[in-house]
């Protein structure tokens, strides 16, 4: 039996470290470095190697899971590479395999709920480079992303397209030949990168190869990664955030004080009253999940802290995650909640969460689940949509549960694709708190589904389902919470 105590400590100690995988789209950035030197060679040879390696069967890069957008960036963006750096007798038939993939599966893009981070940016200047290569990709099936980019650029003024307010210079590489180097003096971040992001960093190096602090980020993110690259970097708010988040549900903060209370220490001194927090105290944009994330942590933790900061995200008929997005996001919203619940009362407090509550009534699909933009299962985002409307909105939770309790496998599972661990854990996560807070779930259930995640409890091999501009899989985050929910699920015993 494992020791699941011992498991968070450990995790804990170990949230130093970077752990979010690897993705193809970014990796095909850093292959396309030019080299310092000029003359034809590529300072990062590492990544196209990996790419050479990574390409599924069927043609594609990206996931292991079919999800479209991810599959499609991630294989045209290698094939741009493949066909700037390599060569034709290494990379010719990888790159006719790759094409093909495209030209088959272009049309189920509609199939995805979500698209990945700026697809809609990014395409169109991909699609012009592989039309400048040759490259036999499906152009006009693809044509209509440049109306739908001209859309989003025109509600956009010109110069915050080279702030770093916001978050275009995250995904800046959807500006292709269209940059203008003599504004770029103040978009890095003080790191080097631009938006923390690996692919929009090495876009910069495409553009300007004399730019050091560019290259020795590239650098740091090449060795971290094994000659490939991550789709951020770093975002330590983030992930010790989320991993705070699971072991808080499992009651861990007693058992575990402290090494807790240093990692909350350091969240708190990367808050600010006016913003909150973004995914890293490094990064200069802030958002309000991670900031709402924090916000519960700290309170139910002791510190005061001015709910006040949350007007800065809100809108007229809802919040928003980030300036300008086109979509507002339902786990924004979900944690906004648990946040309120969770903070001292002001006389904005009770409206605001009335707010988050009808958008969360309105945005459910078939009255009983929900999807988000940061995940690709909605078992994500629906298990914490229960847990936040816990002795809040009992109705809204109880028709959430009963679709999950409809949707598992008989091998105690849950998976959007397939079954898998992370989707099982968070079911059990909600499942488990409800029979807790409201009333019994069947303990056949819970318990299939805490045999499930033992069996699989030492397993490294999770698909990526969290959506950045490709999916990626934010190792320390999913370890917590499969250590959270069968640390629950004990508890009842």
């Amino acid at each position: 039996m494992c020791d699941l105590t011992r498991d968070a400590g450990q995790l804990l100690s170990e949230l130093d470290q970077p752990a979010m995988s690897i993705t193809a789209y970014d990796t095909a950035w850093l292959a396309r470095v030019p080299g310092a030197a000029g003359a034809g060679r590529r300072d990062f040879p590492e990544a196209l190697d990996w790419l050479r390696s990574h390409q599924h069967p069927d043609g594609s890069w990206g996931s292991q899971l079919a999800h479209y957008h991810d599959r499609v960036i991630c294989t045209l963006n290698a094939l741009v590479a493949l066909a700037e750096s390599g060569d034709e007798a290494t990379d010719g038939e990888a790159i006719r395999r790759g094409e093909d993939y495209l030209r088959r599966n272009v049309s189920n893009l509609s199939r995805d709920q979500h698209e990945t981070v700026g697809f809609e940016l990014i395409v169109p200047t991909l699609l012009g480079r592989a039309r400048q290569l040759e490259l036999d990709v499906p152009y006009a099936k693809l044509a209509r992303y440049n109306l739908v980019r001209a859309e989003k650029l025109r509600l956009i003024p010109r110069s915050f397209i080279y702030s770093r307010a916001v978050t275009l210079a995250h995904s800046l590489e959807f500006m292709g030949d269209d940059l203008e180097l003599e504004q770029l003096a103040d978009l890095q971040e003080a790191n080097g990168s631009l938006g923390h992001s690996p692919s929009a960093t090495a876009y910069l190096l495409c553009k300007c190869r004399d730019n050091v602090a560019a290259r020795q980020y590239l650098a740091e993110v090449l060795r971290m990664a094994d000659g490939a690259a991550m789709p951020a970097h770093p975002v330590e708010i983030f992930d010790t955030s989320w991993v705070l988040y699971n072991l808080e549900l499992a009651h861990y903060y007693a058992r575990l004080n402290g090494e807790l209370t240093t990692r909350l220490e350091s969240l708190h001194r990367a808050w600010t009253a006016d913003r909150g927090v973004g995914f890293s105290r490094e990064y200069s944009v802030p958002d309000l999940d991670d900031t709402a994330v924090v916000y519960k942590l700290l309170c139910r933790s002791g510190y005061d802290l001015d709910p006040g900061v949350f007007r800065t995200y809100e809108r007229e008929a809802h919040f928003v995650c980030y300036p300008f997005e086109r979509n507002p996001s339902v786990g924004a919203h979900v944690h906004l909640l648990e946040a309120l619940r969770a903070c001292r009362c002001c006389d904005d407090t009770d409206r605001m969460i009335a707010k988050a509550l009808h958008f969360l009534r309105g945005s459910r699909l078939q009255n009983a689940y929900w999807f988000d933009k940061w995940h690709i299962s909605p078992y994500y985002i629906t298990s914490h949509a229960v847990i936040a409307t816990l002795n809040c909105d009992n109705e809204l939770a109880r028709d959430a549960i009963d679709w999950m309790l409809k949707t598992q496998q008989p091998d105690g599972s849950w998976g959007i694709y397939l079954p898998t661990a992370e989707e099982t854990a968070y079911c059990l996560q909600a499942l488990t708190a409800y029979h807790r807070e409201v009333e019994a779930i069947d303990q056949g259930v819970l318990e299939r589904a805490a045999e499930f995640l033992d069996r699989h409890y030492q397993s490294l091999d999770h698909p990526a389902m969290w959506i950045e501009k490709a999916l990626y899989m934010p190792i320390h985050i999913v370890r917590s919470a499969l250590i959270s929910a069968l640390s629950m699920y004990e508890a009842l015993k």
